[in-house]
This record gives structure tokens, sequence and C-alpha cells, in this order.
């Protein structure tokens, strides 16, 4: 999922190996997680989830694409060691990931994963990760728009420290097919990884920077300003991203699919969409246009099962990418903060 959260780009591209020379770091996808991990230690876990989500999918809909996002953000930096989870607050000295402006004020979705922690710590104190609720989470999260179930391996750990400036190597929207296959390749995804994870961008928000609607966001994808819908590219600035040359554009945001409702559009309208150059993100209608991944749009906007299988699939494998398991890392008590860093008393 490119990040809908742009740099600037002065440069009309970057010089990036073709994709067919592209080596994809299977080593990055750890094998080492169990599906009945939790079987005997806290069997209720995936319930308690479960109902957490399904309420807020009620009453919280923003959520949910946030939770799915953020389940990708914690595992494409360092791996799925709930990193993201960890706040920039005054007691918390470390660097951040969520601080930085990659995420930022973009995140949503941790007060939904701190009631999840807050619930289970209630029946199984000490014993699940927030990696793993997380991951849970998200696979909950994605159920809730329309996928089918699929089983979460799990056995992950939670990290204790992290450099909040690798946020800076999620993958943007303004990039490139052949950046983008570059960093899913480094963690061990490959080109068709890339494809049906961007249909999430099926539904959610993206800031108004890095979209369609800011100048010079198509520089490095000069094809895709002839394939992008005009009329489009006018509604999603004048209902969500205007005024472009005022001081608060940065703080802007659009919906995804602006024609639909929210979380109404999961799915394959996302490859129908950006197959008529109908797509917020210069990243995503690159898809639609380059010749690597173009038959692999059109296939997913004709077969909405297929997508949902593969979709599932990637996931799974993207829950792997450079766990920590065993002695590894920690169980956190508090998915916001190391277990090292003490939560000041209230006077």
């Amino acid at each position: 999922m490119a990040s809908p959260l742009p740099f600037i780009v002065t440069v009309l591209a970057i010089v990036t190996p073709s994709l067919a020379a592209v080596t994809v770091n299977t080593s990055a996808i750890i094998q080492t997680l169990s599906i009945d991990f939790y079987k005997r230690k806290c069997p209720s876990v995936e319930k308690i989830v479960s109902d957490v989500i399904k309420k807020n999918a009620l009453t919280n809909k923003g959520s949910i694409p946030g939770i799915i996002r953020l389940h990708f953000h914690d595992c494409f930096i360092t791996g799925c060691d709930g990193s993201i989870l960890l706040t920039p607050e005054r007691y918390n000295l470390y660097n951040t990931e969520m601080a930085h402006p990659a995420n930022g004020i973009s995140l949503r979705g941790m007060e939904v994963i701190n009631q999840i922690k807050t619930e289970v710590e209630k029946h199984c104190p000490n014993v699940v990760s927030c990696a793993d609720i997380l991951a849970y989470a998200a696979r909950d999260a994605i159920v809730s728009v329309g996928n089918p179930h699929y089983v979460i391996p799990a056995g992950r750990r939670d990290g204790v420290a992290i450099d909040g400036n690798f946020a800076g190597g999620l993958p943007k929207s303004i990039s490139n097919i052949e950046r983008l296959t570059e960093q899913y390749a480094e963690k061990g995804l490959t080109v068709e990884d890339l494809v049906v994870l961007e249909g999430s961008h099926s539904i959610g928000q993206s800031r108004c920077q890095g979209t369609i609607a800011e100048v010079n966001s198509t520089l490095e994808v000069p094809a895709v300003d002839n394939f992008l819908d005009k009329s489009y590219k006018a509604m999603v600035e004048n209902q969500s991203c205007a005024p472009k040359d005022s001081g608060v554009f940065w703080r802007l945001t659009t919906p995804l699919n602006p024609e639909k409702k929210v979380n109404e559009a999961w799915g394959v309208s996302f490859y129908e969409n950006i197959s008529k150059g109908k797509g917020v993100l210069p990243s995503d209608l690159a898809m639609a246009v380059h010749g690597t991944t173009k038959d692999m749009v059109k296939q997913y906007a004709s077969n909405a099962e297929l997508w949902k299988k593969k979709f599932n699939e990637a996931m799974i494998k993207l829950g792997k990418m450079n766990v920590l398991t065993g002695e590894q890392g920690e169980i956190r008590r508090h998915c916001g903060i190391i277990n090292s860093v003490n939560i000041p008393v209230k006077q």
C-alpha cells in the first residue's frame, strides 16, 4: 500500500532497476509463527478482537481503513512488531514512527487497538503482544467490509526500540511502479502483492498532499497526466482539496473513493476506477498504465472473488514480514509504550 503521504519531488524521475531485474528478498518473510499459538494461553483473544472491531465498524467507521493501514505501516518499516503504536508522549523519550511526517496526523485506529489490549489484558495478562493484536484487528477490519475470514498465524513479539526516521522509507503515493516494486521486493513482496494490496485504497482517506490535487504530484509518473480523468480531478479539488495555495493544504484530507460512502466501496471498485483514470493517488493510477501491472488491474476489476482470495493471501504474507519471535522483543503491557518506560502517576 503506497502511503498517501508525500515528500517534495524536484526531479522528473529516479533511476531504478527494471522490474525484471528486481530480486524478491524471500528471507524477510518469517515462517515460524503458529496458528494455534494462543490456543492454551489465551483462547478467547480472537473473539475479543472481533467483538471490538465489530462494534467500531458500526460506531467508528473511519477506524476500519485506519487499522488496515496501521498494520501495513507497522510491518513495512522494520517488520510486524507493533512499533507503529509507540506514542510520542512526553514520557516516551524514543523517536517514534507515529510522530514521523509520513504518519503523523493521518494515522487512525490506535484508540481501537488500545481498547482491544485493555480487554485482552483482563483475560490474559502479559500474554498477547500488541503486534499480534494489530494483525488480528486488521484481519477483522477487512472481514467487516466484505472479505472472507482467513486464519492468522501468531507468535509475534513487540519491538522495544525503534528509530522513527525509518518511517521515511514507507512507499510514497507519488512514486513510479519501478520504485514501488523495488521497495516491496526488499520486504519480500512481489509486484503482484503490490497490485493486490493497493486494492485497500478502495476505502479510507488520504491527506491532499501527494494526491492528484497537488501541483507536480505526477512528476515521477508522467504517463498518468493524459490518462487521468480531468473531471474526477476537478471533483477531488473542489470537494476536498482546495485551496491548494493556502497554509492549510497539508492538513486537508480527501476520501480515496469520493464517489462512494465510507467503507461501501471495498474491493474491485478500486480497479474499475483506476482503469478509467479515476484515482486519487498518482501511484495507483500508474498501475493502470504500466506495462507490467495494467493486465493485473484489468483482471481484478472483472474478478472480485479472485482479488479477495489474493488479498487475503497477501495480508498473511505481509503479517509474517521480519517478525520478532521467541525471546526477542517483549510483550508490552501498554501498546503505546515499551515496558521499561514508566507511566507517570496522575496526581
